[in-house]
């Protein structure tokens, strides 16, 4: 960039310069402070939370939300962000899997797959046959990014709407 160059894929004589990013931890972080920063008394936001899973394996959720509703329950979501773009009505197996993992060890009834896309798709949540006692589902959410040239300003709003939790008066607390 400091030398005007471009990079490129192709190959060439000339030297180039390249910046790379893991986008996958890019959207994950990026997805998390947007949402930290709707928290409230009654909604918490955490990153990477850990559990011991199998031998010295851990299992780790991009991002978990508590909610505790008007009655005084707490509820607790699941989000893993995904920078890829998929067939909403083919999720990945092993996303899934890992979704019903995640809704067993952290006793949540919700869990939601996140993906960027320009145009988003509307998708309702899918139950899990087996694993805990009353709810027990996933949803792939769709959310747009980009708000013509810049950041969607909304973004945290869109996404907790998604997992239907966000309430108007939580506008009000912030």
């Amino acid at each position: 960039i400091l030398l005007n160059y471009s990079p490129d894929i192709k190959g060439g004589n000339e030297n180039m310069l390249a910046l790379l990013f893991d986008m996958n931890k890019l959207w994950e972080e990026y997805v998390y402070r947007v949402l930290a920063s709707h928290q409230t008394s009654d909604l918490k936001v955490s990153f990477q939370n850990s559990d011991k899973f199998w031998q010295h394996k851990r299992i780790k959720p991009d991002i978990v939300i508590r909610k505790t509703n008007a009655s005084g329950l707490r509820e607790t979501f699941i989000i893993d962000t995904k920078w890829k773009i998929i067939d909403p009505k083919k999720p990945s197996d092993d996303d899934l899997k890992q979704m019903f993992a995640y809704n067993m060890y952290w006793d949540s009834s919700k869990s939601m797959l996140l993906y960027p896309s320009s145009n988003p798709s509307i998708t309702e949540f899918g139950s899990f046959h087996k694993g805990r006692e009353g709810d027990n589902k996933c949803k792939l959410g769709f959310i747009k990014v980009m708000r013509g040239k810049v950041l969607n300003p909304d973004l945290g709003i869109d996404i907790l709407k998604l997992l239907d939790i966000y309430e108007e008066e939580m506008a009000f607390k912030n």
